[in-house]
Order: structure tokens, then C-alpha cells, then sequence
């Protein structure tokens, strides 16, 4: 029988169970496989830090690289590169100074903020805010604003930042593809501490999804994003402008001279103000734009896909 790893409490930890969450705090790396029975809350690591747990909540921060495996329920992920594989990911934050590499997760997070961003391409789930320096590919997520869209389409783009504790971007910063190589994702069957607990919340029919089919797009890809930002969409006018801003942005994705004709019926409604039929169309118009694109082989813009998000959720 192999002799049990040593426990070590090393100068300088800091242990905190006060509380009703584990609490660590430590000048270097930080390798945690167990949580005491408690759900993790602040832990703090002046080096990497490696969480291995069935389910990862808290407020993760490292000066170097975080590793996490297990289904994520937390607050924020931060440090100076963040590796994900593939689990389900529940986050209101993951934010990084250099790289966040995420594999085929199921994501639903807030903000994801770093200078350079790798996605696998079956990433799923709904992310609001992506923002990077580098060309991230085409994923499954649905959402993905990039701030400015975001400023663009609902405003205080700063603000929604800043409530959630996120700096803005520095442009100035590097992206590591320009230098060093960011951390790999580990391999499936290691990086899932719990492989049935986290795979089944996984969609394993999405798996074949082919992004670049038109039909891969459905009335999902219409479900409001932020709800509390169209709220404010409550006078006429308002409304009338925001539909507008949001038709100018899938127009200026064709050319004026061949306009789908389910975009001149789109144009057409909101020009008049005719918001019954509007909400009441809405599905069919969208559900012919997806048959446009369909007979010639190539996918909406994913401007077009944001716009119309926005215009289903201040009409319905």
C-alpha cells in the first residue's frame, strides 16, 4: 500500500472557518483536493493555485496560473492565466492579466475579461460580456458581446463592469500568442474530478452542433440577454429608438441593393411603428431570415444574431 502523501500546514497559511466557508490565504501555490466539508469562500494565492473538488464555489484569486476541475458554482475566477476544461461553469467573473483558456464548457457567466482568450469551439452556454485583444473563432455561446457591442446596444457597458468588480481591458497589454504559448487544457478524462456528476449537465447531442450551418441557429439564439437592460426601454420614443439602433445594425450587415426581404419586413414594422404586429411576426421574420441565409450556405452575422436579440426582448 503506497504511503500517504504528508500533511504540511506551512508558515504563513492562513486557515479561516469562522464562518459557514473554508477560507485561504497564502503567500505561494495553493493545492486543494479537499474542502473540509465546507464550500470554499476567499482564497488567496501568491502563487498558482490547483482546485481538484466534486463542486468549486467562492472567490478564486492567484498571482499565477489557476487550474480548476469540478462543476464551478462561484463568484469570481481571477488570476494571471486561468485554465478551464471541460466541466459546467457557473461564474459571475473569470478574468485574467494574461490568458483564460477554457475547454468544451457549459458556461454561464457574466464577464469574461482577458488580453487574450481561448475558446474551444464547442464551448456552450451564455456569456453577456467577452472581451479579449486576440480573434477568438466561432463557439457555441450565445451572447458574447465584446464592450463596445455592448455600450452600443444597451449602454453602461462601464458601469455593468464595474459592478461586477472587472477593470477595463488594457489595450496596451500582449497577447501570449504573440510570445509565449498559454497553458493547455488538460486532457477530458483528468480534468473533471467528478466525471458523471459534471458530464451530465453537459448536452451530449450538441456536441455534433455544426456551427456554420444556418439552421444551427434557432429561436433560442433570441432569448433576452440582460433583462434589466431593456428595461428601461419603457416610453414610445425610447423603444421606437432602440429598435431602431437595432435594425441599422443588421441592415448595415448587407448590401442595401439585396436586403433579405425578411429584414425589408422587419424595416418596414419598426419604420411605422407597428409594434403588434411586430411582436406577433417577430418568430416568422426571424425564421425567414435563417431560410435566406439558409440557400446560400452562410451563417447571419453575429451582429445580425445580437440585434435581433435585442429587438425580440423589447417587444416581447
Amino acid at each position: 500500500m503506497p504511503k500517504p502523501a504528508a500533511f504540511t500546514l506551512p508558515s504563513g497559511l492562513e486557515l479561516d472557518m469562522s464562518g459557514d466557508t473554508l477560507d485561504i490565504s497564502y503567500d505561494g501555490d495553493i493545492y486543494i483536493e479537499s474542502d473540509l466539508g465546507r464550500p470554499l469562500g476567499k482564497v488567496r494565492a501568491g502563487g498558482d493555485l490547483t482546485v481538484k473538488l466534486t463542486k468549486v464555489t467562492g472567490d478564486l484569486e492567484a498571482q499565477g496560473e489557476v487550474h480548476i476541475q469540478g462543476e464551478i458554482e462561484a463568484t469570481r475566477l481571477h488570476g494571471r492565466t486561468i485554465v478551464l476544461g471541460r466541466q459546467r461553469a457557473r461564474c459571475t467573473t473569470i478574468t485574467a492579466t494574461q490568458t483564460i483558456t477554457i475547454g468544451a464548457s457549459e458556461l454561464k457567466v457574466d464577464a469574461i475579461v482577458a488580453p487574450e482568450i481561448r475558446l474551444d469551439p464547442k464551448a456552450s452556454g451564455r456569456v453577456t460580456v467577452i472581451e479579449s485583444l486576440n480573434d477568438r473563432g466561432a463557439t457555441k455561446i450565445k451572447g458574447g458581446f465584446s464592450v463596445a457591442d455592448y455600450d452600443d446596444m444597451f449602454g453602461n457597458a462601464e458601469e455593468f463592469l464595474a459592478e461586477r468588480g472587472v477593470e477595463p481591458l488594457d489595450r496596451s497589454a500582449v497577447p501570449m500568442s504573440a510570445g509565449a504559448k498559454a497553458p493547455e487544457v488538460e486532457d477530458d478524462e483528468e480534468d473533471i474530478s467528478d466525471e458523471q456528476t459534471v458530464m451530465t449537465n453537459i448536452p451530449a447531442d450538441d456536441d455534433e452542433e455544426d456551427v456554420d450551418d444556418p439552421l444551427s441557429l434557432s429561436l433560442d439564439d433570441l432569448e433576452p440577454l440582460m433583462e434589466e437592460a431593456l428595461a428601461g426601454a419603457s416610453g414610445n420614443e425610447d423603444l421606437h429608438q432602440r429598435l431602431s439602433d437595432g435594425l441599422a445594425r443588421i441592415t448595415a450587415s448587407y448590401d442595401p441593393s439585396d436586403l433579405p426581404p425578411a429584414v425589408e419586413e422587419l424595416k418596414h414594422l419598426i419604420v411605422e411603428k407597428d409594434y403588434p404586429a411586430l411582436r406577433q411576426n417577430i418568430t416568422e421574420i426571424w425564421n425567414g431570415l435563417l431560410g435566406f441565409h439558409q440557400k446560400r450556405g452562410i451563417r447571419p452575422h453575429p451582429q445580425v444574431t445580437h440585434a435581433f436579440n435585442l429587438i425580440h426582448g423589447l417587444v416581447q
